[in-house]
């Protein structure tokens, strides 16, 4: 009993951490995502939501920014992610490699089998991730445990927690089930559901669509036995638990924290972080009103009021586009019928909310992202500053994000199916050593290809000097350069001989040119002994014929 009463205290707590937040989320739904706007309102499956959005260029702009994280960071059409060692003498061994290169193949086509729906709730990472500055993304072993399952939360079903280090290593998950699945939860652990959940399946009309709550809560676990085998064993504890009935349903865990957490920005003493949605809000707020205020004002210039003439006022004044007014005609001019002036400032309004719409797409970085990095009319030196640019304003952002987000997914991917067997056996010099992750995002390439622009300009400089002194060239490795270099134009790293390899290449090619070299030199040689022994035979005196020696007789 002591266990569960700290899980839901711990929970209570991590939910009284979460609430001031709850508020801000729903502004921003509001505006930006109206389809996840269920933080502090619930809303009915099926019902109309956006009907107070007048413009839709912040919704734009936030689709944008969540498919450029997509393709800038675990684009499908890329190999976004490489897996090696930290000794390179040994992962440019011919065997390392290619386990290597196996490896990183069986986890890419894990990743993106179609059952596993990576692509799907990656995607819906990425959207809230862009507008509340977080997301959550599951990776666990499907049902039948012969392949991946990425999952989703809404961010209202979360809430998480950091260690001293202020990394993410408590996170709870709260879903409400029907009292079907509710029963279906218990059976799969082995245990009958309690009464009240039984008595709901019996019933019919609202009794039988009461909801029950569960919390799924993961958090380190501190009595950990190392030799352990099954849960007692594992990093991570994680708990199922029935809130109203205050019992744990299944205990079980994790060799990893099974959920990778990205987060845009965080403040110091804040664990929710703060996103691009927060900063465009003021302005997608304002774009809202001023695209009704311009909706009312063009009906208006196209079918402005009237006013007619009476004896008295016979009606409210009605401005709306086509109301009509009926006046006294005693200060009138004899025109029995005439229309209200009509602002004409439309232009104006256009411009202030073009303006604004800027100001939405320079928060979600649609300025940034349609830069043009290259461009037929554009010198060297204007792409790479440009180039700079963009990984100065972005740069540090996408960092964070491939250590928390694909950084996580990836060696989260790799415990599981190491576990599973899914792997070719580890050669013999690489049982004690441990994988490490390389990112291969449009970032990086842009940096290498800075690093590419710089040798340029360096080898231009010198070759005034080098011509007069050759030897300064030496001071360049031309092998680190070009090993380099499949790093540049995103070469598969098995079409690059190891070091070995050339290695025992050139000693071949080294050891057949001494030979032919020696072959070579024997040549003359041969040659000389050759005419030397024609010149002998021919000088030498002819012996006469000695005759044979008669057979002996036998005795």
């Amino acid at each position: 009993m002591a266990l569960i009463h700290n899980l839901l205290d711990r929970h209570k707590a991590m939910v009284g951490r979460r609430s001031p937040w709850m508020n801000y989320w729903q502004q921003l739904a509001d505006v930006l995502l109206p389809n996840q706007a269920d933080f502090t309102s619930m809303r009915t499956p099926g019902e109309q939501r956006g009907t107070g959005i007048y413009d839709g260029s912040p919704r734009l702009a936030l689709r944008d920014l969540a498919s450029t994280l997509d393709g800038l960071l675990k684009s499908k059409t890329s190999q976004w992610f490489d897996v090696a060692v930290d000794d390179e003498d040994l992962g440019d061994t011919e065997e390392v490699k290619r386990w290597l290169e196996a490896v990183k193949e069986r986890m890419w086509d894990a990743i993106y089998r179609t059952k596993a729906r990576f692509i799907q709730r990656g995607g819906e990472v990425d959207l809230a991730l862009s507008c509340f500055g977080w997301g959550v993304l599951w990776i666990q072993e499907n049902r039948l445990r012969n392949g991946l399952l990425f999952r989703s939360f809404h961010n209202s079903q979360v809430t998480i927690d950091e260690n001293d280090e202020g990394i993410i290593d408590v996170i709870a998950v709260e879903e409400e089930s029907t009292a079907r699945q509710a029963d279906m939860i218990y059976r799969k652990a082995g245990k009958d559901a309690p009464r009240e959940i039984r008595d709901a399946l019996t019933k019919s009309g609202n009794v039988a669509e009461q909801k029950f709550k569960f919390v799924q809560i993961v958090l380190p676990r501190e009595d950990r036995q190392a030799d352990a085998f099954g849960p007692r064993g594992m990093e991570f504890r994680s708990a199922l638990i029935d809130v109203k009935a205050e019992a744990i349903v299944s205990e079980s865990g994790f060799a990893e924290f099974p959920a990778a957490v990205p987060r845009w920005e965080t403040s110091p003493g804040e664990i929710y972080p703060r996103g691009p949605g927060m900063m465009a809000l003021p302005d997608a707020k304002t774009l809202q009103a001023m695209g009704k205020t311009l909706l009312v004002g063009g009906q208006r210039a196209v079918d402005p009021p009237i006013w007619v003439l009476n004896d008295s006022v016979m009606s409210p004044l009605r401005t709306m586009p086509g109301g009509v007014t009926v006046l006294d005609n005693s200060d009138s001019s004899g025109a029995p019928v005439g229309v209200f002036p009509v602002s004409t400032n439309l232009p104006l309004g256009r411009e202030m909310q073009n303006d604004y719409r800027k100001q939405v797409e320079a928060a979600f970085f649609k300025n940034v992202f349609s830069l043009p990095i290259e461009g037929p009319d554009m010198t060297a030196t204007e792409v790479i500053a440009r180039k700079e640019e963009f990984i100065r304003v972005i740069g540090p952002v996408f960092g964070r994000l491939e250590s928390d987000y694909i950084g996580h997914v990836v060696a989260r991917v790799f415990g599981i199916m190491e576990r599973a067997g899914a792997f070719p056996q580890r050669p013999d010099i690489m049982l004690e050593q441990k994988v490490t992750f390389r990112f291969q995002s449009p970032i990086q390439q842009a940096r290498k290809q800075l690093e590419i622009a710089g040798l340029s300009r360096s080898l231009q400089l010198l070759a005034p000097l080098a011509a007069v002194q050759p030897e300064i060239m030496d001071v360049f490795d031309g092998e680190q350069i070009a090993r380099d270099s499949s790093e540049w134009g995103t070469v598969p790293t098995k079409w690059i001989k190891s070091k070995r390899a050339v290695e025992e290449m050139r000693e071949g090619k080294q050891s057949d040119a001494q030979q032919n070299a020696l072959l070579a030199a024997a040549g003359p040689v041969s040659s000389a002994i050759k005419n030397v022994a024609t010149a002998e035979a021919a000088v030498a005196p002819r012996l006469p014929l000695q005759p044979s020696a008669p057979p002996l007789a036998l005795q």
